[in-house]
């Protein structure tokens, strides 16, 4: 999984680096889409090529299945993209990596990133914004396609090179990849740094703005440059977002000025949530359940968020009476905080009070019906009483309310197969096998999704619509091949 890891964030450097010419495979990794010999890449070449790279990071990463975490993220990115006043591409994807190091990135086509690691490194909020800000700022300004224009020149031998490292690293051999990137890149790479730290200080510029319209201290940006810089000294290894986006003594004191300038007080945001989910991730990253709550505690945190992480160290520790009791507090302290009332909700499964449980998220989803991490908890519910179908209804709503979201096909297609809805079942599953990069295995479910509609004498209209899909599925297959 490291090795694979290493591979993806090749490729998301390289994206910003280096032109996509005409390249075709048969799987939609990197497509060239088609480009013109002028190099213009139109907002909807860029699109695809970001749902060609997205299916195959989805096939071959770790993401962090974390719904409370996900919406929090989700609301955070979309609220940060209606303060930038440059970002034309308004429907984002945003994917939680499961990996400990300091990490986000921006991939062509409105595809931001976001490790857990993250978290563990900003103890504010509005840090954690800076670095999400900063992201958005490469999407708005297309870095990709100008970087394409600007590098007419990189030669096929160039590109051959790069994608021949990138395949051997893919293949287990983590070094000998790099080692074959590294050695191609040298000479062509030189011509490309000063574009690079143009474009690391355009993103500056236009992510401190989108921090500060968003409400946010601008303080925050140079503290967490700052703090990314300590990280590297100390560790004698710069965290893998400065890999792509390398840091200078001129970057941390332009963010500086551009704080300083600012009129608006410099208030410091924690974050309610976001000190909650911070601690979550914490204890999810580090087995040792006193590593993370020393960890978390280290920095000043919030009376309610301090509560959380002790009722998550005495989970750890399989103390479960303590565990419902910590959150029980918080619930008390908090009746019309909707995190906690979730979290409440988890403890009470958490032990297998099912009445309890089901009752007070019925309260939560009359108070909030489209709160998706309580929609989801209500199918999690469902599956773990072996209510299937009533798991499989719940999970066919979630999935017309996020069709982009695999994890609830893959779990939508569990429960239809135990109801034995075979037709919803291969369905689910060619949704789940097309949003992760495998349209081979998604156009076999969808042949058998076919046969049983014919074999269960289904209306004309069931099959046309799979027919359909399979149809929209080939178009879409294509354009990313292109």
């Amino acid at each position: 999984m490291h090795q694979n890891k290493i591979v993806i964030y090749l490729v998301c450097a390289l994206l910003l680096t280096f032109p996509l010419q005409s390249i075709t495979a048969e799987a939609p990794e990197l497509p060239s889409l088609g480009l013109s010999s002028s190099y213009d890449i139109s907002l909807n070449q860029e699109k695809l090529l970001g749902q060609g790279w997205l299916r195959q990071f989805r096939a071959q990463s770790k993401l962090y299945n974390d719904p409370l975490t996900q919406n929090y993220l989700e609301r955070l990115v979309q609220h940060l993209a209606t303060w930038n006043q440059h970002l034309e591409m308004k429907d984002l994807d945003v994917l939680l990596v499961d990996q400990r190091q300091l990490n986000a990135f921006a991939v062509p086509g409105g595809v931001v990133g976001v490790n857990t690691g993250l978290f563990t490194f900003a103890p504010y909020e509005d840090e954690f914004v800076s670095v999400l800000a900063h992201e958005l700022a490469h999407i708005s300004q297309r870095h990709f396609a100008r970087r394409v224009q600007a590098s007419q020149d990189i030669q096929w031998k160039t590109m051959a090179g790069l994608l021949a490292g990138i395949l051997v690293a893919s293949q287990g051999h983590a070094d000998a990849g790099i080692a074959a990137i590294a050695g191609t890149q040298a000479a062509a790479i030189q011509s490309q740094l000063a574009w690079s730290r143009g474009y690391e200080q355009e993103a500056d510029r236009i992510g401190m703005e989108t921090l500060v319209a968003a409400g946010y201290a601008p303080e925050a940006m140079p503290q967490m440059f700052a703090q990314m810089q300590r990280l590297a000294s100390l560790s004698g290894r710069p965290p893998e977002f400065l890999l792509t986006h390398p840091l200078t003594e001129s970057r941390i004191a332009d963010a500086q000025a551009r704080a300083d300038q600012q009129t608006k007080p410099a208030v410091r945001v924690r974050g309610k949530d976001y000190e909650m989910l911070r601690a979550r991730a914490i204890f999810h990253q580090y087995p040792d359940a006193d590593d993370a709550f020393s960890l978390f505690s280290r920095q000043q945190s919030s009376a309610e968020s301090l509560l959380y992480a002790k009722a998550l160290r005495a989970k750890s520790n399989k103390d479960l009476e303590a565990y419902l009791a910590f959150i029980a507090e918080l619930a008390n302290k908090e009746p019309d905080w909707l995190l906690v009332q979730y979290l409440k909700i988890e403890a009470l499964a958490e032990i297998e009070d099912w009445a309890a449980a089901t009752e007070k998220l019925n309260d939560l989803l009359r108070y909030a019906p489209d709160y998706y991490p309580a929609q989801q908890l209500q199918a999690d519910l469902f599956s773990r009483q072996q209510q299937w179908d009533k798991a499989r209804r719940t999970l066919q709503q979630l999935s017309q309310a996020r069709p982009k979201d695999p994890a609830i096909w893959f779990q939508l297609a569990e429960a239809a197969g135990k109801v034995d809805r075979q037709i919803q079942l291969h369905q689910a599953r060619a949704e789940y096998f097309q949003l992760t990069g495998r349209f081979r295995q998604a156009f076999d479910q969808l042949d058998l999704a076919l046969e049983q509609a014919r074999l269960q004498n289904q209306p004309w209209v069931v099959q046309s619509s799979i027919r359909e899909r399979r149809r929209d599925l080939e178009n879409l297959r294509s354009l990313m091949e292109m």
